[in-house]
């Protein structure tokens, strides 16, 4: 009998069961079944796939994932759907766990450093940079304890951060007296504009500039390149939170020129939750000391960040899973995708009597995250007509809505949003 994932039970469980000696054999072979998995997603011709020119291939991926057939699933913002061959794999690896624990938990704990590499290579940086960690919370939080504060110290953040972000900073600066100012812009916004009110917000006690790329809760991106410049001509560290960031673009933090970032796997990157990463540059690691040092002797560069004893192997697995999902289909070809579903709906969107776009037009900032609202409806009330008449899921807001189009979703999905839009701009529904 061969399961989802290709590996065949009886030899699986033959392996685990006759010698545990052969645990690295049998995790080897789940992870060739997993790689033969990824072959069918390459395409000799991606070069030429786009979004809305090669529809059967994209239904080809969407069919890797577990979701409710006609669920337009437009939350990827908040938490990703698993692809099914990630899900099976992970699925072995917690059997292998359950059947003998410790020695197969040092089996899945020794590809560690290979994780590492990947990860690295995927965010273009060196493998002493990047720690594993478990979210961008946790990344955050390290980045923001790390860091030595002295009492009338500022930081700077944006007014539209989350609250993994804003809460953590401002306790942290209630704690050890120090200050954190939230620099303010419109939305939608240019980047010209978010330069200057960073710029104008820089006062000589300025230590740190610390924000999202993009901003989650409105799909912006903000011009990371300029923003490190401008800090790193004062003086003053930069780091980012990319919660939003790994899945939905190709990114390059050398090329960024930041201090630190941290981010998921759980959003757009579409793995498990319980794995991120933290990337901290190698000229400051001596200044950012760690949240928990357990560690025997002097871990290396950035390992020291992720030294937290007994944790999920399986969920950090998995992230090793979900890089080589998203390298088989070509990070590019993924957001453009990405990029042409959300250009399609804010297009039409804007079209619509009373409808609000709160996220960029111009496409250098904007891609697969779209907030908007209709005057005189109640966010609820969009969600909740969306949710009933168009089978559509989106997060609860306010006065407006983020809708977020990733790869897997279709324009016959947009289509649903614009159609919803339509009928309560109108008065119709």
């Amino acid at each position: 009998m061969i399961g989802h994932s290709g590996v065949s039970r009886r030899l699986f469980l033959n392996k685990i069961i006759g010698s545990s000696a052969l645990t690295a054999s049998t995790l080897t072979e789940v992870k060739a079944a997993f790689a033969k998995s990824l072959q069918p997603l390459g395409d000799s011709n991606a070069a030429h796939l786009g979004g809305d020119t090669d529809e059967g291939y994209w239904d080809k991926i969407r069919k890797q994932f577990l979701l409710q057939e006609d669920l337009a699933y437009l939350n990827t913002g908040t938490l990703g759907p698993t692809p099914r061959v990630v899900v099976n794999a992970m699925n072995e690896y917690w059997h292998l766990m359950a059947v003998n624990p410790n020695e197969n938990s040092l089996v899945l704990q020794d590809r560690q450093e290979q994780i590492r590499m990947k990860a690295a290579a995927f965010a273009h940086v060196t493998p002493d940079e990047i720690a594993i960690t478990r979210n961008t919370t946790e990344g955050t939080t390290i980045l923001t304890h790390g860091l030595d504060m002295k009492p009338g110290d500022e930081v700077l953040i944006t007014q539209y951060e989350h609250n993994s972000l804003r809460e953590t900073r401002h306790r942290h600066a209630k704690r050890f007296n120090y200050v954190v100012n939230e620099v303010q812009f419109p939305m939608p916004c240019t980047n010209e504009q978010i330069v200057k009110a960073f710029d104008a917000a820089i006062t000589p006690r300025t230590r740190v500039m610390h924000f999202a790329n993009p901003l989650g809760g409105y799909g912006c991106f903000t011009p990371v390149k300029e923003l490190a410049a401008l800090a790193h001509s004062k003086k003053i560290f930069c780091f980012v939170d990319g919660a939003h960031t790994p899945g939905m673009v190709q990114f390059n933090l050398s090329d960024w020129g930041i201090d630190g970032f941290a981010c998921n796997s759980h959003k757009w990157l579409c793995g498990a939750a319980g794995a991120g990463l933290l990337y901290v540059r190698k000229d400051i690691q001596d200044r950012i000391w760690p949240n928990i040092d357990i560690a025997h002797g002097d871990p290396v560069g950035a390992r020291k960040y992720d030294q937290l004893s007994r944790r999920p192997w399986p969920c950090v697995a998995a992230l090793e899973d979900i890089l080589d999902f998203h390298n088989a289909i070509g990070p590019a070809r993924l957001e453009q995708r990405t990029r042409e579903l959300g250009s399609y709906l804010r297009r039409n969107a804007v079209e619509i009597p009373k409808v609000k776009i709160y996220t960029p037009m111009d496409p250098s900032m904007s891609c697969g995250s779209t907030t908007l609202g209709i005057d005189g409806v109640p966010g609820m009330r969009f969600r909740e007509y969306l949710r009933q008449k168009y089978d559509a899921y989106v997060p609860a807001g306010g006065t407006h809505l983020r809708i977020s189009t990733h790869f897997f979703n279709t324009f016959e999905q947009c289509d649903r949003v614009l159609k919803a839009l339509k009928e309560l701009s109108s008065g119709a529904a």
